[in-house]
């Protein structure tokens, strides 16, 4: 049979770096999905302080994940 795969988006950010950001998605994400296979990076974005340093660092991720074989039970 052919491997099936299915893509989620998802969000999530960090205040250290675009990295940290991608990688607290990813662990995120493997607590409840199996197999994930690879990642793309939808978009980075972040905001920023009244100082004008970036305060946080948002991305949006495309994650594809291997869909199960079902089994039946008689």
């Amino acid at each position: 049979m052919s491997q099936i795969t299915k893509t989620v988006t998802l969000s999530g950010a960090s205040a250290t770096s675009i990295e940290d950001a991608i990688g607290t998605v990813l662990g995120r994400a493997a607590e409840t999905i199996a197999d994930i296979q690879r990642f793309v990076v939808v978009s980075i974005d972040g905001s920023v302080d009244s100082a004008g340093v970036a305060a946080e660092y948002h991305v949006t991720l495309e994650i594809t994940f291997t869909v199960k074989d079902s089994t039946t039970h008689d």
